[in-house]
């Protein structure tokens, strides 16, 4: 059982992930692993699951899959392996690595059937890959220095680093990407904009720590500060191999602004703690068809006073919900002029440990309502970014809702706030202009 979990922990978080596509052929009646089984792992569990990488073991080898065959079985029946928490059936997303109802039934014949090896001559044609790339390189920027992860309790290590911007000029991001330089210990990366107003601040923050960076937690503000407005920029999880941001669109970078790289270490299944250096891979321009910006949907008041937002001790199914008009709440947040609505390309939402499940929906004026994401079940080690197979248009009169759902079983009331003992219920949105 322990290994089934360790199986379910590994991997892609929130953003970027590999997808495939499905062939739609029926399940084979009598499976193997060269015909059947491999074009199946190295297309959706390879990315995670190779020596070095952050998953706790190898599925690259016969000898690896045939070890963990029963394993493999249950998750993927289970069908918490590969992770993915949208509900599809209300919305169709890119890069949904979900496997087919005859792609599970092979992996479960396979292990059910003693695990043929088949003939290493003749492999299976491999899956179409349909995962983002970027298209170019035209920035990398490497921490200032290596950072040496610390083990607590919990195995984890939240830390910030800030990043210089060179550009001495006016500039769009229109694709990212992140390059760990220790995977086997990089949980997740995000990485947040700073204006030039603040990079006093995080410099400050980074100084006053006796170690590379700062420790912080759920956001970019050191641990006990108080947050101020950062942009998200992008992020990276297990299996991303980073993407260009919508055609036409970007973010815009003042001069003189910073990048603050969040990093989570998870140190669990590390024996050796190495330092680490990540690479942060941009794609530059000097201008885009519609500037664009990940948006806040949050309620001010939750931010503002912590304690209105609540999570009562020993009970179940709390809900929290908001709903604004996007334009004011956007321009507040980000200065975008968003008066002629705006157009909606993919969905991040976030809670803490005790969240249970949420959604983002559109209440269009016409009185019908759109949903962009549906998380039934909330899993804290898998959060990631969904990209709208067909963007969400926001027209003005429009009303965007969040709606969050926690839990909690322990003896002490939650509140709003950035560290690991809080609650959150905030999703990030990458709109553009229309």
């Amino acid at each position: 059982m322990r290994r089934i979990v360790a199986i379910c922990l590994a991997g892609a978080s929130a953003s970027l992930a590999v997808g495939f596509a499905a062939f739609g052929q029926a399940a084979p009646a009598r499976p193997t692993y060269f015909q059947d089984v491999k074009p199946i792992l190295d297309g959706r569990c390879a990315g995670c699951h190779y020596a070095g990488g952050v998953a706790p073991m190898a599925l690259t080898s016969y000898l690896h899959a045939f070890r963990y065959r029963k394993e493999i079985a249950t998750a993927t029946r289970a069908r918490v392996m590969p992770p993915w928490h949208a509900d599809s059936r209300v919305r169709r997303y890119l890069y949904d690595p979900t496997l087919t109802n005859d792609q599970i039934t092979t992996l479960v014949r396979w292990a059910g059937r003693r695990a043929p090896r088949g003939d290493a001559s003749r492999p299976g044609a491999p899956l179409r890959s349909v995962a983002p790339r970027l298209s170019r390189v035209d920035a990398r920027i490497p921490m200032r220095t290596a950072y040496l992860p610390q083990r607590s309790g919990a195995g984890d290590d939240y830390r910030c680093f800030v990043l210089p911007w060179v550009p001495g000029r006016e500039t769009y991001v229109t694709g990212f990407n992140l390059r760990p330089g220790q995977r086997k210990q990089v949980h997740h990366i995000i990485v947040y904009l700073a204006p030039p107003r603040d990079a006093s601040t995080v410099e400050a923050w980074e100084r006053e720590d006796s170690r590379p960076g700062y420790g912080c937690y759920g956001g970019p503000s050191a641990t006990g500060r108080q947050s101020f407005g950062f942009e998200f920029l992008s992020g990276w999880v297990p299996g991303s191999f980073g993407t260009d941001f919508a055609a036409g669109t970007g973010i815009r970078v003042a001069p003189g602004s910073r990048l603050v790289m969040q990093v989570h270490y998870n140190l669990d299944a590390v024996e050796r703690i190495r330092p680490d250096r990540s690479v942060v891979e941009l794609r530059l321009d000097d201008a885009v068809d519609r500037r664009a910006v990940y948006a806040p949907l949050v309620d001010p008041a939750w931010i503002i006073s912590p304690r209105s937002f609540r999570v009562p001790a020993k009970q179940r199914r709390i809900p929290h919900a908001y709903t604004a008009d996007p334009r004011d709440l956007f321009r507040l947040a980000t200065g975008m002029d968003f008066r002629n609505g705006m157009v909606v390309h993919s969905v991040l939402l976030h809670m803490h440990r005790l969240g249970k499940r949420g959604s983002v929906t559109v209440d269009h004026g016409s009185g019908r309502r759109e949903t962009l994401l549906s998380v039934r079940r909330w899993e804290f080690n898998w959060q990631r970014e969904y990209h709208l197979a067909r963007t969400a248009r926001v027209a003005p009169g429009d009303r965007l809702a969040l709606r969050c759902e926690h839990s909690n079983a322990g003896s002490k009331l939650k509140t709003w706030g950035e560290n690991s003992a809080d609650e959150m219920c905030i999703a990030f949105l990458y709109v553009s202009e229309p």
